[in-house]
């Protein structure tokens, strides 16, 4: 059977724990015994990816990247995470799951994702960073974001964290070929060296992208439209995502993912 969740979502949940308000009625239990179709994928990063610069390729679960003079490291935090980092300007590093088994469109299966992240420095001009998901396909030094800090031209929704506004994770999406949108300006304050968790849910039932900050609701919420070829990158599958660009080589500071989530059921 499932594991019931407490389900409140006016109080901000700052544990390591998941948030209940997302997950409370993700059936995970059932879909990893097969007792119900769909996907689930939870890492806590016990064992880190063992990154290697210069490449783009298989490391443990994930696919990772990083730059010449980029780093993946484990983090000194007590249960296991992931520390990336880098001293050279516009050098990038991420990791991504090797397939995108998700897909966020009407007449899809109800779709949860949360992560929790954390940042060495809120400082301006340090390094920018993307939690979320992408489509499939290598992350470079120039994508997910590009060297000016901006989102690439690819398929790609969640967390966009501007290298030059460091305490704040604006929320977005962009499919290729159009021009990216912002749904949440300054959706989610960030505070130095603090972890903070980022969520989304998709519900078919009203086809509605809610966005989260430490499993509270944020304001700004997205309706997924029927039609494909618009804005919203609905006609692609996506995979989790989590990779930053510097935007100086001199002290970047680092970032560090504790774990990440994700669900969708079948239709």
């Amino acid at each position: 059977m499932n594991v019931t969740q407490y389900t409140g979502s006016s109080i901000a949940d700052t544990s390591r724990c998941p948030s209940p308000s997302i997950w409370a009625d993700c059936p995970s239990v059932e879909i990893d015994s097969g007792i119900k179709s769909g996907v689930h994928l939870f890492d806590d990063f016990v064992k880190s990816p063992k990154i290697v610069a210069g490449a783009d390729g298989n490391s443990g679960d994930w696919v990772a990247f990083a730059s010449t003079n980029a780093t993946g490291v484990d983090g000194a935090d007590w249960g296991g995470s992931l520390e990336v980092t880098g001293t050279t300007d516009n050098e990038g590093i991420g990791i991504r799951t090797g397939s995108a088994p998700f897909k966020i469109a009407r007449a899809q299966g109800k779709f949860w994702f949360e992560a929790r992240v954390k940042t060495s420095t809120i400082a301006d001009t340090k390094h920018g960073i993307f939690v979320g998901l992408k489509q499939s396909g290598a992350i470079t030094a120039i994508s997910p974001i590009t060297a000016t800090g901006t989102i690439a031209d690819i398929n790609i929704v969640g967390f966009h964290r501007l290298e030059g506004d460091g305490d704040y994770f604006d929320t977005v999406y962009k499919a290729d070929g159009v021009t990216q949108v912002t749904v949440g300006s300054d959706a989610v304050a960030v505070v130095a060296d603090t972890w903070v968790k980022l969520g989304m849910v998709f519900n078919p039932s009203n086809n509605v992208l809610t966005f989260y900050n430490n499993g509270v609701k944020l304001d700004d919420s997205y309706t997924v439209v029927a039609a494909e070829g618009t804005d919203f990158p609905n006609d692609v599958l996506l995979g989790p995502i989590m990779s930053i660009v510097l935007a100086t080589g001199t002290s970047p500071g680092s970032s560090s993912i504790d774990w990440v989530r994700a669900a969708q059921l079948a239709v």
